[in-house]
């Protein structure tokens, strides 16, 4: 309960009787500057929405306020935010016709003199509240005061536009939940129904969903799946509000058929978004999202009531990917990005809580809410870092700082978790690393996640920059999606095999940009988050950024931009958007092609040429077009210095990159008709491998992949045989980047 309503509970004045005071306030300076600036202020006191908790906080928005004055006409006025700040924990003081708030003012920013903060609220004779007269003192005596009308019971206001495809273009198009559906729930859980709006309104967030939903046509022949890069260049083409003024309450929610790894779900876009923005700038971020209705967990969805509990069970997961997304748009990280693991929130996974307190346990113990620490990013946090188009996901990361980059493994643990790659990298050279889980235990076998990809959240990856700055590197997306189970088998001294796992991941452009981009040493770290209370650490790696040469140096303005780098993450893609980014590495590849620069930017373009792309070319029909044919002939071409030069290499770090190289130019030669051409390549990979002293189990693979090479795949189309419908195929684009 609340300070407020345990006055109110034991005291029987007018305040007692009057309406929740909680809300948002809207208000102009009455002194010493009347009307110069504005306050948006959040008072979070009392319930003001049913099953909405009390936060007992306090916050407000300053701007700064410029109106034109032109003869005969009404002033127009506009407004600047300046800053913001909140009071945790004010006192709360009601009386008989009014209500007193104070408390001391802590600014998100900047150096301010210390200030104290008093809140006085009225009500008419009809009890409902009327003003807010707020008086912000500074140390010293300064003061300054404003006169604010409550203009909402919530505390934020969004917009939700919503787009969804032609071919899952029916009902239910957005979740409506009861949550006494299902019997697995608390037992004190209030029943009512749960939209997208009733679930944010509970949070403090009047969400309010445009009535036209744009229809996007996917019935282009042999379109199956969306890639990050298509999924992108929609939600430029048809977000009516993507071109306009950001920071901005406006979000895009896209329900698509399927993605092209069909375990996910439900996936956030970040900093893909901002593919417009100019070289070097940092573009708007965190304003689009999407729910894939094709996933299995939807397939029993109904609209109306349920008639069984598989049904009540598609709803609800249906609701939870709805929010969930959504939610990483308000800068949300997943529970156990925050050293929450254990948090009843929507940014949890029920799998994971599962793992750790038993099955069923998330769903029987939710309350279809945010936890308290969200709550009060959302509704008091600062505005920068929790609008849309506003500091970059992560950032400011629910008041904490980065957790689990001192973590460390005491006693013996079942995993082993190992990250390598090579030495020393050139200047804008792009950075993989391998990571690899090992089983450790002799006698009995562990069961990993595959998905090893930071987007999927089991792998977090710190990076020591020049200088020991530690971030932690945050991808572009994010995605929610089912477990990829493997068995690791019980180790054995001095053998390796099917008792370990590796996977390349990308690091070199992320969420807050390009990592590695400054000469010097860095050290990296990683930790897996695996069954239950499982924590793995890894080694700390070195890894050097060499100096650039004079034309490196030249080139470092243009490669160093959201364009180049959001190629590099998407892997050569052609949207229209990336144009600029994609002509860069072009240019770079021929520049740099006996250098590893070249190579991993060739075999990047490589796989962005050698499969098709798709893309609403006429936002009138708003119909999928295929845009771009896959050109596997032009991906063999752009591969074969990259294939000379770690060919002839003899150095056991680039391994894997060799592989990859083989690997994909092995699926080009298939694509293009010519699988004996694949199969001696990956002879040869195999002989130079052994030669190298790698892995038999590594080798076997490779020996095997040249055996199953059917050689009756369709050149540039979707169908079962091309890389778009292999599972493995699409994980590589994302995994081994």
């Amino acid at each position: 309960m609340s300070a407020i309503e345990q006055v109110r509970s034991t005291t029987a004045s007018a305040a007692a009787a009057a309406p929740p005071i909680s809300g948002r306030y809207d208000g102009e300076m009455s002194q010493p500057q009347p009307g110069k600036f504005a306050l948006d202020l959040r008072i979070d006191v009392d319930s003001a929405v049913a099953n909405s908790p009390v936060m007992n906080r306090i916050s407000g928005d300053i701007y700064q306020i410029f109106r034109t004055v032109l003869p005969g006409q009404p002033d127009r006025v506009a407004r600047t935010y300046i800053e913001s700040w909140i009071v945790d924990r004010p006192t709360v003081t009601p009386a008989g016709d009014h209500v007193e708030i104070a408390g001391d003012v802590r600014f998100w920013s900047g150096v301010h003199p210390a200030m104290n903060v008093v809140i006085r609220i009225g009500w008419d004779d009809l009890q409902q509240t009327r003003v807010a007269t707020t008086m912000l003192t500074e140390t010293g005596g300064s003061q300054r005061s404003f006169a604010c009308r409550r203009i909402s019971d919530c505390f934020r206001n969004l917009t939700l536009e919503m787009a969804v495809c032609a071919s899952v273009n029916a009902q239910p198009l957005r979740p409506s939940y009861d949550t006494g559906w299902h019997d697995n729930r608390p037992v004190s859980l209030p029943e009512r129904m749960l939209s997208i709006e009733a679930a944010y309104r509970e949070t403090g967030v009047d969400v309010s969903i445009s009535p036209n939903v744009s229809v996007v046509d996917d019935s282009a022949p042999q379109f199956r799946s969306w890639t990050i890069a298509e999924l992108h260049d929609a939600m430029e083409t048809h977000f009516s509000l993507y071109g306009g003024t950001w920071p901005n309450w406006a979000l895009w929610g896209f329900m698509a058929g399927a993605y092209e790894e069909a375990g996910v779900g439900g996936i956030m876009f970040d900093a893909a978004a901002a593919v417009a923005a100019a070289p070097g700038s940092q573009g708007p971020e965190r304003r689009g999202f999407a729910v894939f209705r094709s996933h299995e967990w939807f397939n029993a969805l109904i609209q109306g009531a349920p008639q069984n509990q598989e049904q009540a069970a598609a709803m609800r997961q249906f609701l939870y990917t709805w929010v969930h997304e959504a939610g990483h748009a308000f800068n949300f990280l997943h529970s156990w990005d925050k050293a929450r693991p254990d948090s009843l929130s929507w940014m949890n996974y029920d799998w994971r809580y599962d793992q750790r307190n038993g099955s069923d346990t998330f769903w029987q113990r939710f309350a279809f809410r945010f936890d308290d620490d969200e709550l009060i990013h959302l509704r008091h946090g600062n505005r920068s870092s929790v609008i849309m188009g506003g500091d970059p996901w992560s950032s400011g990361s629910h008041l904490e700082a980065p957790n689990l980059a001192m973590a460390r493994v005491e006693g013996a643990a079942p995993l082993e978790l190992v990250i390598r790659a090579q030495p020393r990298f050139d200047f804008m050279e792009p950075v993989l690393l391998e990571v690899r889980l090992r089983n450790l235990l002799h006698d009995a076998p562990v069961t990993i996640d595959k998905r090893l990809a930071p987007e999927y959240g089991g792998l977090v990856v710190f990076i020591q920059k020049p200088g020991s700055h530690i971030v932690k590197y945050d991808p572009v997306v994010c995605a929610v999606g089912t477990v990829q189970p493997l068995v690791l088998t019980p180790g054995q001294p001095e053998q390796s095999g099917s008792d370990r796992f590796s996977r390349e991941i990308f690091l070199t452009y992320g969420a807050d940009g390009f990592y590695f981009d400054q000469p010097g040493e860095y050290r990296i770290r990683a930790v897996y988050q695996g069954h239950g209370d499982l924590l793995v650490t890894s080694n700390t790696l070195r890894v050097r950024v060499g100096s650039p040469s004079q034309e490196a140096d030249r080139l470092a303005q243009d490669y160093f931009s959201d364009q180049v780098g959001l190629s590099l993450y998407l892997q050569g893609s052609r949207s229209p958007y990336l144009t600029q980014g994609f002509q860069t590495l072009r240019d770079i590849s021929d520049r740099f092609s006996d250098s590893m620069l070249g190579v991993k930017t060739a075999t990047a373009l490589a796989n962005g040429v050698s499969q098709p792309f798709y893309r609403i070319a006429d936002p009138e029909s708003r119909k999928i077009m295929r845009t771009a044919s896959a050109d596997p002939r032009e991906a063999l071409k752009l591969t074969e210095k990259p294939l000379d030069v770690l060919r002839k290499s003899n150095d056991k770090n680039l391994n894997l990159a060799y592989a990859r190289v083989v690997r994909r130019r092995a699926e080009y030669h298939e694509e293009a008709g010519s699988v004996g051409a694949a199969r001696t390549e990956l002879s040869t990979l195999q002989h130079d491998l052994e030669r190298r002293g790698a892995n038999s189990q590594v080798i076997a693979g490779y020996a095997a992949l040249a055996q199953n090479l059917a050689g009756s795949s369709e050149p540039g189309g979707r169908s079962s045989g091309t890389r778009r419908a292999s599972a493995s195929r699409r994980t590589a684009r994302r995994s081994r980047r």
